[in-house]
């Protein structure tokens, strides 16, 4: 696709753990166009933040090895770049905002000395510049008080502001493509619904790409183009965010919607997905959702289901194998 800035083919990940090898993922596919924000959703243990690693090529090298697929940004195959190519690319080309700021940024050195560190290492700045321009990105992500801010350190901010200074760190280099790993698990309602905001307003200001990874449905609905869907290593469901609210294809995706709590209506118990996702050395034939799913028969525990296309909508589910490609 010649709109698309991060293509991710085939991609297999497996680690070692003593004398035993898993895979926990499985063959993942899928496209981020420029200038789109896509959403992967997934229970705990899917997927979703080690395919995200993966991209910004910061596996261990010692307990992980790609086995398989490639990942392709702006048509160059990350996954045969060596460290030292791949350092000029993270956190100029791709950046990415982590999940728990107190536990990525380092507590022994300041504000200002942290974000200075992209810049010295991809820009040609004098240290006079490099303070204006750490300036210049925190007051662009709202935080007040940017001068004295760059001589605190992380223990001295609140979990806003430090996640600002997160998303700071990642928008330096004004990247092409942002990923951000669940940015506002940690945060309270209030905080959580200001960096969103925040979020949605830099990407568009600087006209970059996002994937945003996400168990929270609600966030998917406020911030994304389309959805992808994982399970167990494996994408089961891709499509447009309104049209996977309104006519989910696969079993996985209608659990999690039907789970989301709404504002409209008072339920007496809410819905849950029973069971829990398998771990990866579980997972020998068949559907990798046929233990928990409520409408799985005998083919879906023998033969694994292929891609079923309608459109720009796909989903992996043998409830899809009719002619029509609708819901048998």
């Amino acid at each position: 696709m010649s709109d698309a800035i991060l293509e991710v083919k085939n991609l297999k990940i497996q680690f070692k753990s003593g004398k035993e090898t898993v895979q926990p993922i499985r063959g993942v596919d899928f496209t981020l166009k420029k200038g789109e924000t896509l959403g992967v959703v997934g229970e705990s243990g899917s997927g979703k933040s080690v395919t995200s690693l993966a991209v910004m090529g910061l596996l261990p090298e010692t307990s992980s090895e790609i086995v398989d697929g490639e990942i392709n940004f702006n048509g160059k195959d990350l996954t045969k770049m060596k460290e030292k190519q791949f350092r000029k690319i993270r956190g100029n080309e791709i950046s990415m905002i982590f999940q728990e700021p107190m536990t990525s940024l380092n507590p022994v050195f300041t504000i200002g000395q942290q974000l200075s560190e992209p810049l010295r290492q991809h820009r040609n700045m004098s240290k006079k510049e490099i303070e204006k321009e750490i300036i210049d990105v925190l007051n662009q992500v709202g935080i007040p008080r940017a001068e004295q801010i760059i001589n605190e350190y992380p223990h001295q901010l609140s979990g806003g502001m430090r996640q600002r200074v997160m998303i700071s760190l990642a928008l330096l280099c004004q990247p092409e493509l942002m990923i951000a790993d669940e940015p506002t698990t940690a945060l309270d309602v209030t905080i959580q619904a200001q960096i969103l905001e925040l979020m949605k307003d830099i990407k568009d200001k600087n006209d970059m790409s996002l994937l945003l990874i996400t168990h929270d449905l609600g966030v998917v609905a406020e911030m994304c183009d389309r959805v992808v869907v994982m399970y167990a290593g494996e994408i089961v469901e891709v499509a447009e965010i309104n049209e996977l609210f309104d006519e989910p294809r696969h079993p996985y995706t209608r659990g999690l919607i039907d789970s989301m709590p709404t504002q409209n209506a008072r339920k007496e118990r809410l819905y849950s997905i029973s069971g829990q996702v398998p771990k990866p050395n579980e997972i020998t034939k068949g559907c990798v959702f046929a233990n928990r799913c409520p409408l799985a028969f005998d083919k879906c525990f023998e033969e694994a289901p292929p891609v079923f296309e309608k459109g720009d909508h796909i989903s992996k589910c043998w409830l899809q194998d009719s002619k029509e490609g609708e819901v048998v």
